[in-house]
């Protein structure tokens, strides 16, 4: 897909400096792939936290397995 984005002059002289032998379309690419993958990443580890607390706050296991769990410790 073909698109128009403004960046600040530094950003896209740094940008021209680190992308080498690449085009910048391909850096800024992979750079926005990355971002993508890190925010993703950043989601689940919250999603998770959110599920253990209200895990942690409101078991779904059976009573009965508590004394399980407990038992020889």
């Amino acid at each position: 897909m073909r698109t128009t984005i403004s960046v600040p002059d530094d950003l896209f002289s740094e940008a021209r400096l680190l992308a080498g032998e690449r085009s910048f379309s391909e850096f800024a690419s992979d750079a926005i792939r990355w971002r993508i993958e890190q925010l993703k990443r950043e989601l689940l580890a919250r999603e998770m936290e959110a599920g253990y607390r209200a895990e942690a706050e409101h078991s779904s296991l059976d009573p009965a397995w508590k004394s399980i769990e407990a038992e020889g410790l």
